[in-house]
């Protein structure tokens, strides 16, 4: 295989695949083996794509997503030439440089905690294999379905049911709080603190509720 149709390297923020010619599919296949191959070096890695002017739509995007998740890698940015592809990735909550994120802040509601950065504001809901990787707070209009997942380094409200994973805090900040109209997140982290919805929730009264680390646990509380 050509080593120009999939290159990789290390930056210190994250992995750069530069995607060269060739077909969708057979790139995506390469790119499995590739992942496949070196899976320690990749695991826990966030990477960052540089397409040029392939022209990318939304479902693409979100079939690269699933694939480096499938790896245990995240999917943070897509740099393109294409108006068309900045728009997917815009779409998915993904940053459009490789650079330092030049996306304009969002001014912050009375449901968005302030106070740590610039906030991302994702108005759609999050399918599964999306995922958003923001060092601020994130809030998501929308629903957080299943197999999605919210990494922020502050805060994340999810006006809307979060039923996905996420990770508040990535940077280790106990802080940080999680709100949801409906809290049933597959994992939900704070920090270094990690806990799940129980198994069985059916009887559990569905209310906006508020996730915090109270005494060296994540408390979930009615989020008023």
């Amino acid at each position: 295989m050509s080593s120009d149709r999939i290159n990789i390297k290390g930056t210190s923020d994250g992995l750069i695949i530069t995607l060269g010619a060739g077909a969708w599919p057979g790139l995506i296949d390469e790119l499995e083996q590739r992942l496949g191959e070196k899976a320690s070096f990749f695991k826990g890695g966030r990477v960052g794509l540089a397409v040029g002017s392939r022209q990318l739509t939304l479902q693409e995007l979100e079939q690269m997503g699933q694939t480096l998740n499938r790896h245990n890698v995240t999917l943070w940015a897509v740099e393109s030439d294409s108006p068309d592809t900045q728009e997917a990735a815009v779409q998915l909550g993904l940053e459009t440089s490789l650079g330092l994120p030049v996306r304009p802040a969002v001014v912050p509601t009375p449901a968005a905690p302030v106070g740590q950065g610039d906030a991302l504001l994702v108005q759609r809901t999050l399918r599964s294999g999306q995922v958003v990787h923001h060092p601020g707070h994130v809030v998501v209009i929308g629903d957080v379905n299943p197999g999605a997942e919210i990494r922020a380094g502050g805060s994340v409200v999810v006006w809307g049911r979060l039923r996905g994973t996420v990770h508040a805090g990535t940077g280790g900040d106990k802080n940080a709080v999680v709100c949801a109209l409906q809290l049933s997140p597959t994992q939900l982290r704070i920090g270094d603190y990690i806990t799940r919805s129980p198994a069985d929730d059916t009887d559990h009264e569905i209310v906006p509720e508020m996730a915090s680390v109270q005494n060296g646990q994540i408390v979930a509380e009615p989020w008023k």
